[in-house]
């Protein structure tokens, strides 16, 4: 027995000569459309018939190019087949489709092959019936070299880098085999028409009987098809494509991997960096036996980099356990994101896939990753009982009593019977799989046990997470647990219940692998980050004031997971290209518009408001009496006794708030306190911030879901049509998670680099978040216009709704600000609209301007009919299911 090579290993060739064999026996054992359609001309053919038909191959804007045929063909009014075309037996000789529009099955299929969406149409004159069918199809570069594609009457095929394209194939000869309907025997071919505007056309055959501008070939009136065949050489990227699909799929697998793990793995390394540091730390701290290092962690401010922000490299207390724990959870969580992806690496490279799946490594390897979290989970939680069983701590320890065999044991049960359960819910309905005829149920239930674990995993990390910096855990992070994980397990059970009924034929690889479905999750798992990253700034936000190096690193991280997403694929090659250049763009703007923050007013934020409330009353009162003073109104003595008590006034508040009395520096309280935020730290900041965004991105979260879902740029419109792809439902929930979160993590970085951002008022302080987002999304459009692919649509209606919202939100952190009573809404933004309005070079203008053209932008982009295509790109979702076909030793030889 021969035996072929492919990407997954070997595999017998009996295989596929028996597999080819029952394909043949079933097509011919079934009745297939055709035969159905060709009997239906029983009434015979029409006495005449004519026919138009037109190909176009377009590449640029499309990800593949594209074979759109066209076809129409004209029958006698009198024609026995005419009233069946029509619908309703009549007609009223209108030429406006009278009738249904769309004739009966049966009798177009007499003249149309199969495919597409007739239309029946009547002539201007009523004597004939009009039938036309438009197909498209795409021209895929990674099917065998003897395979191709038809549409309509065209088909196509490829070999040695040129694409052949023909009308009726199977009379020359050339696969795909396309028939000639059997109404079209007779027919007189009035037009046939070749269209190739954007490909530079090497042969065609016959001699067309005109050649017109645009690449465009006709022949006309034929008493029979003429042998139209034209050559078109593969483009550029249509070249690096087949090379990617046929001759490197290492390459892809490897490309493939990096465009998923790369943004991680450069989070995981500023992870590292910053465990070492706080074990660098702690180790000097021993070593030098600092007094009261107990009490004070390593918060000696003398101990780290002066100035650098966080009072020593980042960290007021650098070497707490609590925060190497939660560091330590954070890279093992993206370690887990990453392994699936790095195992199918593996595999691949050494082309151990199909022996792998076979014995079930692959599907146990997946089970042991989400059991391990569970299992630990468990182990830590009896531990910890355990303790809190003992005596109290404070006596000593010869004389506490030894814990009982009946305590130990008790305790040990219950690990072991939680350890048990969890790998017997992993492993047993997987094991059912294995034995003869287990049926779709027992498949079905390891989908469904991976999937619940793959929920209780996310939970205990999430909850172990949470509780490590005091020991509970917060009351916003119970609420969203609580939220957030039955969400979890309703999308993992929604991921395959939609794989099981969209199915053709047998069932999905996410139902039949649990290895499949995790890695087809790890796409989603991003919200999980972003959670930890949260959480860990919670812990620097707790120690520090301002931000330092290494917590504006984690903001810029966070950023870009949590409104970015990755990776793109150009010309069939993944590459995290957004999250790259949003990585690279806020830091340089960061930098760019550095400026140093003001010293802390070191009183409370009322109180400030109040100072800056009572200062523009005193400014205003002092610039009254200049100008009288001036006018001649006022002598000297009389200007100088009633202004003086103002200056002193004056004086007294800016040094009670530590600026200059001589107001030499230019600062003023308004300045401060705007510069400042609401809250005593970043950390108060970024919060109050996420909670405005969260609100205020509530209609802009719902609108995008709306617009994402309603139509996509392939003209399909709806949400069930959408949700018939098999990678629909990823696509549905990547939306619905991003589309929510965007807009609190935006707002946790407008306010955790408030003090850092530039501008005197709040609403300036949004356009470096605005900016490094429409750098990385335009990187992405870009990218895809140069090379010609599928455009990106709707980018500038999400930087204008992020940058409409982050300016709503600075307005209402700047009315936070100067909040001096309490009140309603309108009672806040009274003193920041007497800001605005009063503030220097022209802040309430500027802000008028900005965010009228904002909404001019957004209702510009509306009103032309914008189609906002999904953000998550599912290209490499695509790809999901050759390997698995690399897997299971299916593989395209």
């Amino acid at each position: 027995m021969r035996w072929l090579t492919s990407g997954a290993g070997t595999k017998p060739a009996g295989i596929l000569a028996v597999a080819t064999l029952v394909v043949v026996a079933l097509g011919l054992l079934i009745p297939g459309r055709a035969l159905a359609d060709g009997a239906a001309c029983g009434s015979g053919p029409p006495r005449s018939a004519w026919v138009e038909t037109s190909v176009t191959i377009t590449e640029r804007g499309h990800d593949a190019p594209v074979l759109t045929s066209t076809t129409r063909v004209g029958v006698p009014r009198d024609w026995a087949g005419s009233a069946a075309l029509l619908g309703d037996g009549s007609g009223d000789g209108s030429g406006d489709g009278s009738g249904d529009g769309s004739g009966d099955g049966s009798t177009v299929g007499c003249l149309l092959p199969d495919g597409g969406t007739p239309s029946v149409t009547t002539s201007d004159d009523g004597a004939e019936v009009v039938v036309q069918s438009t197909q498209e199809t795409r021209l895929e570069h990674y099917g065998p070299r003897w395979s191709g594609e038809s549409a309509g009457l065209w088909a196509s095929h490829e070999s040695g880098g040129t694409w052949f394209v023909a009308l009726l194939p199977s009379a020359a000869g050339a696969p795909p085999a396309v028939d000639l309907p059997p109404g079209l025997a007779g027919a007189r071919w009035r037009t046939v028409v070749v269209k190739m505007p954007e490909s530079r056309v090497r042969t065609v055959t016959p001699l067309p009987s005109q050649v017109l501008p645009g690449g465009t070939y006709v022949w006309r009136d034929g008493a029979t098809p003429p042998r139209v065949e034209v050559a078109v050489p593969l483009s550029a990227r249509a070249m690096f494509q087949r090379w990617v699909y046929l001759r490197g799929q290492s390459v892809l697998t490897v490309a493939t991997y990096l465009g998923f793990a790369l943004p991680y793995l450069l989070l995981a390394w500023l992870l590292v960096l910053l465990h070492r540091r706080a074990g660098d730390r702690r180790t000097a701290e021993r070593r030098t036996g600092e007094r009261g290092s107990g009490e004070r962690g390593s918060g000696d401010r003398g101990s780290g980099d002066r100035g650098s922000g966080d009072r020593g490299s980042g960290d007021r207390g650098s070497g707490d356990r609590g925060e190497r724990t939660l560091v330590r959870i954070v890279l093992g969580v993206l370690a887990a994101i990453t392994t699936v992806e790095a195992i199918t690496v593996v595999l691949v490279l050494t082309e151990a896939g199909f022996l792998a799946h076979l014995i079930g490594l692959t599907d146990g390897a997946a089970i042991a990753l989400l059991v391990g979290p569970l299992c630990v989970a468990a182990w830590r939680w009896a531990r910890t009982r355990f303790r809190r069983a003992g005596p109290a701590s404070t006596r000593p320890a010869s004389t506490r009593p030894a814990p009982t065999r009946s305590g130990l044991a008790v305790f040990a049960a219950v690990v072991l019977a939680g350890v048990v359960l969890v790998v017997a819910c992993g492993y047993a309905p997987l094991s059912m799989r294995y034995f003869p005829s287990p049926g779709e149920p027992a498949v079905v239930a390891s989908g469904v046990a991976t999937a619940l674990l793959l929920t209780g995993a996310a939970w205990g990390v999430a909850v172990r997470a949470a509780r490590i910096p005091g020991g509970r855990t917060p009351r916003a992070v119970r609420v969203l647990l609580c939220w957030s994980v039955p969400g979890l397990a309703l999308m993992t059970l929604a991921f395959e219940a939609h794989a099981v009924v969209v199915r053709e034929g047998s069932l999905a690889d996410v139902v039949e692998s649990p290895f499949i479905l995790l890695r087809s999750v790890a796409y989603l798992m991003w919200p999980l980050v972003v959670l930890l990253l949260l959480l860990l700034l919670r812990l620097h936000g707790r120690r520090t004031e301002t931000v330092g190096p290494l917590t504006t690193w984690l903001v810029v991280f966070l950023f870009v997971v949590g409104t970015i997403r990755w990776p793109g694929t150009y010309a069939g090659m993944p590459v995290p290209l957004a999250a790259l250049a949003g990585l690279a763009a806020l830091p340089l703007l960061l930098r760019l518009t550095r400026r140093a923050e003001a010293a802390d007013p070191d009183v409370s934020r009322r109180r400030l408001a109040v100072i800056v409330e009572e200062y523009r009353d005193l400014e205003a009162r002092e610039k009254g009496l200049r100008r009288r003073w001036a006018a001649g109104d006022m002598d000297d003595d009389a200007y100088h006794r009633e202004n003086g008590p103002v200056v002193d006034r004056i004086r007294g508040l800016r040094m009670e708030i530590g600026l200059d009395p001589d107001r030499e520096d230019g600062i003023s309280p308004l300045d401060l306190a705007l510069s400042r935020g609401p809250g005593v730290s970043w950390w108060a900041n970024a919060r109050l911030a996420a909670r405005y965004a969260s609100y205020v991105g509530a209609p802009a979260a719902v609108f995008l879901i709306w617009a994402t879902w309603s139509t996509d740029s392939r003209g399909r419109d709806g949400w069930l049509d959408r949700l018939g792809d098999p990678n629909g439902f990823y696509g549905l929930a990547g939306d619905l998670i991003g589309g929510l979160l965007i807009w609190p993590v935006a707002g946790f970085v407008l306010g955790a680099l408030w003090r850092r951002l530039p501008g005197r008022r709040g609403y300036l302080k949004g356009v470096v978040p605005v900016l490094a987002y429409a750098a990385a999304t335009g990187a992405h459009a870009v990218l895809n216009n140069v090379i010609g692919q599928a455009p990106v649509r709707g980018s500038l209606v999400r930087v204008l709704l992020l940058f409409l919202v982050l300016t709503v939100v600075a307005v209402l952190m700047d009315a936070r600000t100067l909040q001096t009573r309490p009140g309603g809404l309108a009672s806040r933004l009274t003193p920041v609209a007497v800001v605005y309005r009063l503030g220097t070079a022209g802040s309430g203008i500027a802000l008028i301007v900005a965010q009228a053209a904002a909404i001019l932008g957004l209702w510009s982009q509306l009103r032309n009919g914008i189609d906002i295509t999904s953000q998550v790109d599912t290209s490499t979702q695509a790809s999901l299911p050759a390997d698995a076909q690399l897997l299971q030793g299916r593989a395209g030889d």
